[in-house]
């Protein structure tokens, strides 16, 4: 212990006491923003992130509503925003070098990922690792580890996810509460040692709890615009979440409204981008105009080359989870 009782002390002098194991503020934050950010590949996203984008060795939370058994982390559109994200990782190690971390893990303890939806987003099926822990500790220690590897771009896990279901388990326990906090801090650390990048899906209960994460997001499904294209797009509201000591103006909400391309797993068309729809007819126009002379009328949807189309699409439009 250092016991420093003169008035006029610095900073400078208060680091040489203690000795070079410490390391002071300015170091640190010089530290943190030399670490690569790599975009999301979705433009509106990438501005609600503090970096413009993801920054390798980090952890991102994203949460979604609560539902029976957890339906809402499974089906709510978190985890296959967070898998595209992955996916987008993976691929930017490939362009920086064959040396780059390529592989993505998922630790999914409750069985709610569903690989076959998402193996097209792959450029290289072989960099995918499920892991499927049967307990708390060995969920825990699983996505430690992943996260410590320096092969590894993403860890896409869903922490608490089995536990927001059951009955006397609840999110608010104390004794939950100092576990998940004290592994988070783990998933940190162990995140800035390797430039992985943990993408954690999380219940909307835990969002009053500390959190150690980088950027914080709530996930909220949305009505797809295009009537054509819902089978193949998810559309969702991606809003920051802020918590019970957040310093932000509560009346200003910063959000954005992104689209996936569940065939390919990039960034959809966004409804701003969309060509308008034509005017309603009216209702004392009791017929729908015919082609113009000498055209034929368009097929109708279901009969036909329409049909193989439309299973092709119905097949083609799998989401990460089986729940969405």
């Amino acid at each position: 212990m250092v016991t420093l009782g003169l008035a006029g002390i610095g900073p400078e002098d208060v680091l040489a006491a203690v000795g070079g194991g410490v390391v002071n503020g300015g170091r640190l934050l010089a530290r943190e923003n030399g670490r690569t950010v790599v975009s999301s590949g979705f433009r509106r996203l990438d501005a609600l992130l503090p970096a413009g984008g993801v920054r390798r060795g980090s952890l991102i939370e994203w949460f979604a509503g609560d539902g029976p058994a957890g339906n809402g982390m499974a089906g709510g559109g978190a985890a296959t925003l967070a898998f595209a994200i992955a996916c987008r990782l993976a691929g930017a190690s490939m362009q920086e070098g064959d040396a780059g971390p390529r592989t993505i893990v998922v630790v999914d303890r409750a069985g709610w990922f569903h690989p076959p939806a998402v193996l097209p987003w792959l450029t290289d099926r072989r960099r995918l690792v499920v892991a499927r822990p049967s307990r708390d500790a060995d969920e825990i220690w699983t996505i430690d580890q992943a996260l410590r590897c320096p092969g590894v771009a993403a860890v896409l896990a869903w922490p608490r996810g089995t536990v927001a279901g059951r009955r006397g388990s609840g999110p608010r326990s104390s004794h939950g509460m100092q576990q998940w906090t004290t592994a988070m801090r783990r998933w940190q650390l162990a995140a800035a040692s390797s430039g992985a990048v943990g993408l954690l899906v999380r219940p909307d209960a835990v969002r009053c709890e500390p959190s150690w994460a980088e950027a914080r997001l709530a996930i909220s499904p949305q009505a797809s615009g295009r009537s054509g294209n819902r089978l193949l797009e998810r559309c969702l509201r991606v809003a920051v979440a802020r918590g019970v000591w957040s310093a932000a103006d509560p009346e200003l909400e910063r959000s954005a409204e992104i689209v996936i391309d569940l065939a390919r797993g990039v960034e959809g068309m966004a409804r701003s981008a969309e060509v308008p729809e034509q005017a309603p007819i009216r209702r004392n126009d009791a017929r729908r105009p015919g082609p113009p002379h000498g055209q034929d009328a368009e097929p109708r949807s279901g009969t036909g080359s329409g049909t193989g189309s439309f299973t092709r699409s119905c097949i083609r439009a799998g989401v990460a989870c089986r729940a969405s």
